[in-house]
């Protein structure tokens, strides 16, 4: 169940690895208006994590990495890590749904104690107890995975992972062209996924709540964003554009709230 805006504190994070780790900070900082938080550098200009802060949400960056057997991590541009307190019982939960469990249940060298696993698609997902410097208040920014059968992908996060659906928006038959669920405080956006569709490139990317995405807009072209899309009104009341940044990831920029935010949305299900 979500709390209350002044009470809430957001626990899912999209992380997020760059060939040059310390100028995507510095980027994301200037075309984005991200506040710099915790930044732990590592040997030739690379960075092992650092985070940065919108309002309450925070991201994940570091460095890419040589691909390793013993983490999977090294192999990805993107996943996500979820802060969780009871990480053993969420664990067993997700290995009795038959999710696979790529790095074991484990307490790091910072404190924190953690697992990772992959979903019925392959995405990689970390769950663990470090706290990501997150603040109070309401979801600002929301990870949002492709899924060829998001249906089922819907299900099995509500099974393995223990997400609760709040909010769908049915298409053509049985199918879903819209999703979003919540783990605490924390919200996830799920939407279809075809091949040599638009931006097939990609099977996730970020969604970042802003006021103005038109001022925001003109901020992140100085900077030298790729607009993709611009700033322009959705048929349900919101109003965003859409950039990718000078590594191609996909942001998309917002004033539309995650429905299990918003005050008095009820659930669609």
């Amino acid at each position: 169940m979500n709390r209350t805006s002044s009470n809430a504190k957001p626990n899912i994070f999209p992380v997020l690895r760059y060939e040059n780790a310390p100028h995507a900070v510095e980027w994301l900082v200037r075309a984005f208006g991200f506040e710099k938080g915790a930044v732990y550098t590592g040997p030739a200009d690379t960075i092992v994590h650092a985070e940065l802060h919108w309002g309450p949400g925070v991201i994940g960056i570091s460095s890419a990495t040589d691909a390793t057997a013993a983490n999977p991590w090294s192999s990805l541009r993107q996943g996500i890590y979820v802060r969780i307190e009871d990480v053993d019982g969420h664990h067993d939960r997700a290995k009795a749904a038959n999710a696979e469990v790529v790095m074991p249940l484990r307490d790091t060298e910072y404190g924190s104690r953690e697992y990772s696993a992959r979903d019925l698609e392959g995405y990689l997902w970390g769950f663990g107890t470090y706290e990501m410097s997150a603040r109070l208040g309401e979801a600002t920014i929301v990870p949002e995975l492709r899924y060829r059968d998001l249906s089922a992908a819907a299900a099995w996060l509500t099974k393995a992972f223990g997400f609760q659906p709040t909010f769908q928006v049915p298409g053509p038959g049985e199918t879903i062209i819209h999703a979003e669920l919540s783990l605490d405080d924390g919200v996830i956006y799920l939407s279809p996924y075809q091949e040599g569709g638009e931006w097939s490139d990609l099977t996730q990317f970020v969604s970042v709540y802003v006021e103005n995405p038109d001022e925001h807009c003109t901020r992140a072209k100085v900077a030298g964003a790729i607009v993709v899309v611009e700033p322009q009104d959705t048929p349900f009341g919101a109003r965003f554009y859409a950039v990718r940044d000078p590594e191609r990831f996909l942001w998309w920029l917002s004033t539309y709230k995650p429905r299990s935010t918003a005050r008095g949305a009820q659930p669609h299900i």
